[in-house]
């Protein structure tokens, strides 16, 4: 056995016994410099060791911050307020910043030991290197639902088809062909050209029957996400009657975390945008055995959004209400239901602050996060998109992804963020200034928690806005905003306009 070896086996143990923060502070800072130190020299398994050393003393300090606020040792509380102590243990006399101790209890409240044993295990398996974001990946996994068969649904086998036609690999793979056509084998040539002859009058044929009597999201008034409901009511669905009768209350209704398929299978046929975002977590609301409504969760895009809400220290508690439906025979307040119980089960993962989106555009001014009791924090700022001559929209950050192109390993080509504006205006993209939308934000936990997270709330907090008539309202110009949803102060602005 070697000494590197012995010296892990004694830091386990050590970090199993220790029952003070601080000594599990020591340890953990040991570990640290021992992992620059192995990253220097190049020595892969001590590298590895010191990290989970690391990982393991994290995780130990965070059991013991929250036994000791269990116990009041470090944050008595009293009606959910800190009660005054003579000498209480404050994270400055235990060597810790706010954010340590906020991620190290979160760690300690996601998952039991077997759990995060097995999830070492699998980061280390599948990546390697032992990091710190790989073992909370691995642990994501460990703890992903085991999912029922999810029985074949057209939308989605008709959003892998869409994927499918709209590869950039087949792009590339065709623009390669085509660069090199005199280089070609004169049969492989000859093949190629008749598939794409053929492939293109198959796509017209098809394209043609999926246009036969199609009608999309009319403007009149109502939100994208109704008239999709109201057109899935319009579905035979032999078991109608029984799920109608199960869904007559929510007293019998269940909310439980899905597998990412299960979601997928109702979002990408029950929700406008008809894809999955940024989707992490997924909670379904069942009636029965029946799967009434999803909410899907995830992370916001980029830090500085999250740092934005409630500050750098409270970033990591932050995630977003990305997507969400409920099935046409479910219960009419499914919606507001299965959002307050998923973002109760998130705060037991560490997460308190809940932000939620509504875009105008679709005829949505958020009034499910209303009832939620979400805080209306004004609208967004406008953000830069630009639209591909395909008729697709894409949101402007997506330039600097484009500017470099790393595909196989090596760097082809990087260009700045102007250069590849540039050219994408060339190619004939149009670039414009994207709506406004609506933003919410939802605050869960204890009392304590709630009233630290409102305090250092920096968004402002505005009344609820209100959908107005359309016939209060005169007729729009731009074709974007439905008139129904147009607040007090666009419609203002639209009749100066007018």
């Amino acid at each position: 056995m070697t000494v590197s070896l012995i010296r892990y086996d004694a830091a386990r143990k050590a970090l199993a016994a220790a029952y003070r923060v601080d000594e599990v502070k020591r340890i953990h800072d040991k570990a640290t410099a021992l992992l620059a130190y192995a990253r220097q020299a190049k020595d892969f398994g001590l590298q590895n060791q010191a990290a989970e050393i690391r990982l393991i003393a994290e995780r130990r300090a965070g059991q013991l911050l929250v036994g000791m606020e269990a116990t009041g040792q470090r944050q008595a509380k009293q009606r959910g307020r800190p009660q005054k102590e003579s000498s209480p243990t404050t994270l400055t006399k235990l060597g810790l910043s706010r954010d340590q101790s906020s991620k190290w209890q979160r760690l300690a409240r996601l998952v039991d030991d077997a759990t995060f044993e097995e999830a070492l295990s699998r980061a280390r398996d599948v990546y390697g290197e032992l990091t710190t974001a790989g073992v909370l990946r691995a642990v994501k996994e460990v703890m992903k639902p085991a999912g029922t068969v999810v029985e074949p649904n057209p939308s989605v086998l008709a959003e892998a088809l869409l994927r499918d036609i709209e590869s950039a690999n087949r792009t590339v793979n065709l623009e390669e062909a085509v660069r090199n056509r005199e280089h070609l084998n004169i049969t492989l040539r000859s093949k190629l050209i008749l598939a794409l002859k053929h492939a293109a009058k198959e796509y017209t044929k098809y394209g043609e029957q999926l246009s036969d009597g199609f009608k999309g999201f009319e403007n009149a008034g109502k939100a994208y996400q109704r008239v999709v409901r109201e057109n899935a009511e319009k579905i035979p669905d032999p078991d109608i009657e029984e799920k109608r009768r199960l869904a007559a209350d929510l007293k019998s209704a269940t909310v439980r975390e899905i597998s990412y398929e299960e979601a997928k299978s109702v979002i990408v046929a029950n929700e406008w945008l008809a894809s999955m975002g940024t989707t992490e977590f997924s909670f379904g609301l069942f009636f029965g055995n029946h799967l009434g409504a999803v909410v899907c969760l995830g992370s916001t895009a980029g830090s500085n959004v999250a740092s934005s809400v409630c500050g750098v220290e409270h970033k990591h508690k932050v995630a977003v209400v990305c997507r969400g439906a409920s099935l046409p025979w479910s219960h009419k307040n499914s919606g507001s239901f299965i959002v307050s119980a998923a973002c109760r089960e998130m705060t037991k993962k560490g997460y308190n602050i809940f932000v939620a989106y509504s875009d105008p555009d679709a005829g949505e001014i958020g009034t499910i996060y209303s009832s939620c009791n979400f805080l209306y924090c004004s609208m967004t700022n406008p953000t830069e998109q630009y639209r591909t001559p395909d008729g697709k929209t894409h949101d402007s950050r997506q330039v600097s992804g484009l500017a470099r192109d790393r595909t196989g390993g090596k760097l082809k080509y990087k260009r700045t963020r102007a250069e590849q504006k540039a050219i994408l205006i060339e190619q004939g993209c149009e670039f414009f200034e994207g709506t406004p939308k609506h933003r919410y934000v939802g605050i869960f936990g204890d009392r304590r928690q709630k009233r630290i997270l409102r305090s250092a709330l920096r968004w402002p907090v505005l009344p609820y806005p209100k959908r107005q008539q359309p016939t209060d309202v005169p007729p729009h110009t731009d074709g974007l905003m439905p008139p129904a949803i147009l607040t007090a102060e666009s419609r203002s602005r639209l009749v100066s306009n007018i």
